[in-house]
């Protein structure tokens, strides 16, 4: 893969991306109310149907339905766009990372950001919102709102006015899913937004901590009760599948509560915490200390046994994961914090999820500080990751202690990949 020259361009780093929950369970930003209207999501909550996890029969599984092809990304679209570790936060003037036929650039954005949600290959488009977080009228959270830019056709559109905690792209790349604040129930909603103002409500008492699975035919989320201090209903605790049997162009879906494991198990919550979708083991895997296993089969959620039987909250705790089920490995970034443990690491579990096998920091220097290498995303599904390497031979192109030099490793060969050429 071929580089990109030097990039003259200024560069702003943030002290700190984690905001995790403070004492009272909200993002401390520090800014005052805004004075914008609440928009009102005028639809009924879909019907829940709570199963409690010892009703389940121990043999279900929760498989992806057939679904659809999806239409083909469009023509001249960005493969990927990224601001790495910094994601969700950043500053429109620190630049992108773009990969466009092949080539890893560094370019200028296209629009003023005040937190960018996500891109989506599939439809060439990018969600963020134009201001960063401010307070929310009703309550002591933090939200903003949401736009949309087009990468094909260089349009920008307002999608949402206020109230999002967080977005992220549908498989379809046509869908935003968006954790939107309620004041009048003073819960989250969880919605898909097709446009401006084109809202439809999934799940009432929901969470920020979602993710597709990867047939895009099913949502899973948490409901993080503690960590955001909405008061939520005891009745809303739990893990959730929600099915969309006829794709989402369709007009039903299905929300089920498929294991009682909640946000009160959790040590500590994280803005880029999501389940992970082990579809081969029928189960969900959540970050935390160092993370849950969540069967969907409605057995208990456990932590997997240690190598050695070392205490599970002394391993380094991962964010912003990726699962690659080829290999049965988790792979997140770790923030530095006191012990020195930050870095990228590895995972390796057995068949069953029940043991973590062994670990490991990326790098040459497996005990070394290799806390200036972070996890952008996938580079081969599965295989290699696309990481920003402080040691990388072209660190000299990406001058700002943010970029460093973009490098590639080999899960399967745990060593690097040649990247770059002349």
């Amino acid at each position: 893969m071929k580089m990109s020259k030097s990039f003259k361009l200024l560069f702003i780093l943030f002290g700190s991306i984690s905001l995790l929950a403070s004492g009272c369970g909200t993002f401390e930003v520090g800014i005052e109310p805004s004075a914008i209207s609440t928009p009102i999501i005028e639809t009924q909550p879909s019907q829940v149907d709570f199963i409690p996890s010892a009703t389940l029969p121990p043999t279900q599984k929760i498989l992806p339905t057939e679904t659809s092809q999806p239409k083909p990304p469009p023509p001249g679209v960005p493969d990927l766009v990224s601001i790495g570790h910094l994601a969700p936060f950043g500053s429109a003037e620190i630049g992108l990372l773009v990969l466009e036929n092949g080539e890893l650039t560094l370019q200028p954005s296209p629009v003023e950001y005040g937190i960018l949600w996500e891109y989506s290959p599939r439809s060439g488009k990018l969600a963020y919102s134009s201001e960063f977080f401010h307070t929310s009228e009703s309550k002591n959270l933090s939200v903003s709102d949401l736009w949309v830019y087009d990468y094909q056709t260089g349009s920008i559109e307002k999608w949402l006015e206020d109230n999002v905690i967080r977005a992220a792209w549908a498989p379809d790349g046509e869908h935003v899913t968006a954790a939107v604040y309620n004041p009048i129930t003073e819960q989250i909603d969880l919605v898909l937004v097709s446009g401006p103002d084109q809202v439809e409500l999934i799940a009432a008492c929901a969470s920020t901590v979602f993710s597709w699975s990867p047939a895009g035919d099913m949502l899973a989320y948490v409901n993080a009760i503690t960590w955001l201090n909405l008061g939520v209903d005891e009745t809303c605790l739990g893990t959730y599948l929600v099915t969309f049997p006829n794709g989402l162009s369709g007009v039903e879906w299905d929300v089920t509560r498929v294991s009682d494991f909640s946000a009160q198990e959790f040590g500590g919550s994280h803005v880029l915490d999501q389940p992970l979708w082990a579809l081969e083991q029928n189960a969900l895997i959540y970050p935390d200390s160092p993370f849950w296993v969540v069967p969907l089969d409605g057995s208990p959620a456990f932590v997997p046994q240690t190598p050695g039987g070392e205490e599970p909250m002394n391993l380094p705790r991962p964010f912003g994961s990726l699962w690659s089920s080829h290999l049965n490995q988790l792979v997140g970034n770790v923030d530095s914090g006191p012990a020195g443990f930050g870095g990228v690491w590895v995972y390796q579990l057995s068949e069953d999820l029940n043991r973590i096998e062994s670990l490991y920091r990326i790098g040459e220097f497996p005990n070394g500080d290799n806390s200036f290498i972070t996890l952008v995303d996938w580079w081969s599904v599965g295989e290699s990751i696309l990481v920003l390497d402080g040691d990388n031979p072209d660190t000299d192109q990406y001058l700002s202690e943010i970029w460093r030099g973009p490098a590639i490793w080999s899960l399967a060969d745990k060593q690097w990949v040649n990247n770059s050429s002349d």
